[in-house]
C-alpha cells in the first residue's frame, strides 16, 4: 500500500476464498476476483468509490454437473473495519452494483458479517463468465480517524441448480 498524506484514510477490503463443498469434489473452475479494494476517502461526509473501479471476478474452465450453475456471493468477516485507532466503520457501509456481466446475471448488494450476499449467477452449464463490481463506501462520518482501515471478505462459489 502506498503512503497516503495526511487527512487522508485509506479503507482496504482484502479477499479470502471459501469453496462450498461439491458433491463428491468432481467440480470444479478457475476463478479471478481482486485481492482488494481501496477507497481513498478524501471526505468523510461524502460516499467513495473502490478503487480499482470496476474490479472484475471472472471465471473459465468451469466443469460442473449437468444443469448446474456457478453462483459466487461474498460476506464481510467482521461487522467493522478495523480502525488504526477510535471509530470504526460498519462493514454495511459498503455496497456494490454489477454491470457487464457475461454468461450469467449480476446481482447488487451490501456487504455484511452475518450472510453472504449474490454478486453473480451464472447460467446452467457455464464454461466461462464474468461481471464488472462497482464498490462504493457510503459517508463513514465524522469522527473517523485517517490511516489505514482494513476488513477481509470471503467469497463464496457453488454449483447450485438455476
Amino acid at each position: 500500500m502506498s503512503r497516503i498524506p495526511l487527512g487522508h484514510c485509506a479503507i482496504a477490503i482484502a479477499a479470502a476464498l471459501a469453496l462450498a463443498q461439491t458433491t463428491a469434489g468432481a467440480e470444479s473452475v478457475n476463478i479471478s476476483m481482486p485481492a482488494s479494494v481501496l477507497f481513498f476517502v478524501t471526505d468523510v461526509g461524502m460516499s467513495t468509490t473502490g478503487s480499482p473501479n470496476p474490479t472484475t471476478v471472472s471465471f473459465e474452465s468451469a466443469q460442473l454437473d449437468s444443469g448446474k450453475a456457478l453462483k459466487i456471493s461474498v460476506q464481510a468477516d467482521a461487522a467493522s473495519f478495523t480502525p488504526p485507532s477510535g471509530m470504526a466503520i460498519p462493514a454495511l457501509n459498503v455496497s456494490w452494483t454489477t454491470s457487464g456481466a457475461v454468461g450469467g446475471t449480476g446481482s447488487n448488494g451490501t456487504l455484511n458479517a452475518s450472510s453472504y450476499n449474490q454478486v453473480y449467477q451464472s447460467f446452467a452449464d457455464p464454461s466461462t463468465g464474468s461481471v464488472n463490481i462497482t464498490w462504493t463506501l457510503a459517508s463513514p462520518g465524522s469522527g473517523i480517524r485517517a490511516g489505514d482501515h482494513t476488513l477481509t471478505v470471503r467469497w463464496k462459489l457453488e454449483s447450485v441448480v438455476p
